[in-house]
Parts: C-alpha cells; structure tokens; sequence
C-alpha cells in the first residue's frame, strides 16, 4: 500500500485570486506540491510562472537560512517543474492530480468542478461555490457520482477570531444563542469589471460578501443546525444604493446590488429552538461595527484596541472581559492545508458540497425574498421553485434565475 504525503494540485484560474492569495500558500503548505496551472489566457499562464519562482524561491532561501535544507530544495524543485496549459482538460488528461484548485471567475466555478470531478480528481473551489443553487446542485450530483471530495474555500471559518468565538459559545458564556449579527464588506471590486456583469458574476455583493457573512454566521451558530427560512431585510434588503459607479475606469450603470442585510433562521433539528442571523453583504460599506452573537445570558462582540484583535464577553448584570486573539495566521493557508488533510486521509470537508448547496440556497431564497416584496421565504419553498425551474429550462436553468435577477435590478 503506498501512502500518499503530499498532494499534488491542478489549478484552473491564474488569475487574481490565485497568484495574489493562493500562491503563496502553497510555498508554506508541506502537504501540497503545486505541478500544473491551467488558464486560456497566455499572459495570465506567464505571470503565476513568474510569481510562482519569486514566491518559491523567496521561500525557500528564508527556509535554508533556518537550516531547513531538504524542505528548501523541495520548494526549489517544485518552482521549477510547474507545467502549464491553456485548456484544463487537456491539464486533466495529462496530470495525475490529486486535487484541482479553482480560481476562475464565477461563470465557470461549478462546470471547472463538475469536470474535475468526473475526470476522477477532488476538488476545491473558491467561493461562491456556484453562482446558483441550481448549479450547486450539479456539483452534489457529480460528487456523489464520482466519490471524490469537494471543499467550497470559505477562508473567513478558519479566521482565528471565529474559531475563538465558537469555543466560546460552546463553553455556554453567553447560553443559548437567540441572535447573531455578521457584517462583511467593503466598497467595492471597481477594478474588476467581470465582478459587475450579472451573467459571470452571478449576482453582486450578496453573492461576493455575503457568501462570508452566512458562512460565519451558520459556523458560529453551529453547522449541525439547518437553515430553514430567509428574508430580505425590510429597510435595506438585497438592493442597488450607488446606482454608477467607474468600473474599470469607465463610468457605467449598475445592474447587481451593492448592498444586501438578510435575515436568516436556522433550526436545531433534535429540539426544535431556533437562532436567527442577520448577515450584511456590501460593496458600499460597513453598517455594523463588530460580529455580535446574542444568546439567554450574555453577549459577544470582536473589537480592535492598540492595533490587537479582542473578543468582548459580556454578561447581562453588567460584567465583562477582553480575550485577546492569538495567532491570527493565514485563513488562504489553513483552508488549503484543511482539504488537502482531507484529501491524505479520506475524510469529508466541513465545507462540502452539501454546505455549499445550503449556502446557495440562503443566497437565491434572499434574492427570492427580495423579488417577492422581501417576504419570508422557506428554503423548501425556494427549492421546489428551483425545481421547477430546471423542469422548465433544463440547462437554461440557472440563466433564466440570473435573468430573474437581472431585471429585478433593473426595473
């Protein structure tokens, strides 16, 4: 029996994403040894060439000065057998990958995966994991065909600060948790013009940040518990507040929100109690000053004093302390070193592709929510709606819901 220690990994996507966050935490990852990068755009293919030496055997220079020979040469080597393509089938074909890491644009998130997968390699993507629910359904579907892993990349879970805060809560400081309230935003990917085009983008903030926001908010509440109903906020919602803005140097009408504060109740399924979020997805800036978590006998909220990261426990007679943070590391290196212990031993991320599916149900029951008046809307009923989309369009499916969108913010 040959034991696997290090997996080998395919990127598909040389673009920002990858060469500013994901490269340089393969240097620092032991378990990972990058072999091949895949993009149809030559120059992007020469640049994370580029990046990958500097990066490397920056690396590994840094490694040899602690005395770290072999681990150095290791680094020096990988640097220099990275090999290219400009199809991934072809990167698919020809490498005998482990794990493909995918840091396309959104359009092409759940068909890279789906054809990772069906080519045999698990698979990671960067989040959202899809830029539907529908299209998050062909992920779970070719997961469970093939029997390989998937992992969606929700990098904020592995955020030191949320770690230290669900410890908390399940030590019972602050009871049983009733209200949760997590912001993630800020003003907007105006450099990058795909980010604001509804049909490869997907959708706006709600799809970029809020994707941080509900995953933090479910991981803080406890994964074990089931999103059951959604709703756009009565005063904010899922809505457009700048309606131009330049995009790429160029002045243009606005057609995805920039601005979503969504409700969402999760459900315990063993005794029925319920805790409810409210999550902020925003390029126009941030309205809540802290994540706070609400439960039946105090409060926490994380703060920033002297330039040091804080959780603030707070009981309701009055009392409260500081818990310093510590070792506020890389969330891109710990998320990449999580799947590929997942991939060493078997096991199935946290973040699977049935997280995944759930997470883009809450966005699209938002989105829902939003076109139905911001009424609350069950997960059920969102998903029965889905359904009949997909009966109705087939492939089309998650184009038409894009569609849907499209026109609400354009109305």
């Amino acid at each position: 029996m040959i034991i696997m220690r290090e997996v080998r990994v395919g990127v598909i996507g040389a673009g920002g994403v990858f060469r500013g966050a994901h490269l340089p935490a393969y240097a620092k990852i032991s378990e990972a040894r990058l072999v091949a990068i895949a993009d149809p755009v030559e120059l992007a293919l020469k640049a994370a060439l580029r990046k990958a030496k500097e990066i490397f055997l920056k690396e590994a220079e840094q490694l040899n000065q602690l005395g770290l020979v072999e681990e150095a040469e290791r680094l020096k080597q990988i640097s220099s057998e990275i090999r290219v393509y400009r199809d991934y089938h072809e990167m698919l074909k020809k490498e005998e990958l482990d794990l493909v890491d995918v840091c396309t644009p959104h359009k092409y998130h759940a068909p890279a995966v789906v054809d990772s997968l069906r080519a045999g390699v698990n698979a990671m993507v960067e989040k959202p994991p899809a830029r539907t629910y529908i299209e998050a359904l062909d992920i779970v579907e070719a997961v469970r065909e093939s029997e390989k892993l998937f992992q969606v990349n929700e990098n904020y879970i592995f955020a030191s600060g949320i770690y230290l805060m669900r410890k908390l809560i399940e030590t019972g400081v602050v009871g049983e948790v009733e209200y949760v309230i997590v912001p993630c935003s800020h003003y907007g990917p105006e450099g990058k013009a795909w980010f604001w085009h509804p049909e490869i983008g997907g959708g706006g903030s709600l799809l970029d940040m809020g994707v941080h926001a509900i995953g933090v908010a479910w991981y803080l509440v406890g994964l074990e518990k089931k999103p059951v109903a959604v709703k756009a906020e009565k005063f904010t919602g899922v809505t457009i507040r700048s309606k131009e803005r330049f995009i790429d140097g160029l002045y243009t009408k606005i057609r995805v929100e920039d601005d979503a504060h969504v409700l969402i109740r999760f459900e315990d399924p063993e005794d029925g109690s319920t805790t409810t979020a409210l999550i902020e997805g925003s390029w126009s800036g941030k309205e809540f000053s802290s994540i706070t978590i609400y439960g039946t006998r105090g409060f926490i909220r994380d703060i920033r004093r002297d330039g040091k990261l804080f959780l603030e426990v707070n009981d309701y007679a009055g009392s409260s302390k500081l818990v310093e943070v510590q070792g506020t590391g890389s969330t891109i290196v710990s998320e990449i070193r999580y799947m590929c212990k997942c991939v060493l031993s078997g096991t199935k991320s946290l973040l699977n592709e049935e997280y995944a599916a759930e997470v883009m149900a809450i966005i699209d029951s938002a989105y829902y929510s939003e076109m139905k008046g911001r009424r609350t809307v069950l997960l059920e009923e969102f998903k029965g709606f889905a359904e009949k989309l997909r009966q109705e369009y087939g492939e089309r499916a998650s184009d038409k819901f894009i569609e849907m969108k499209t026109k609400l913010f354009s109305s």
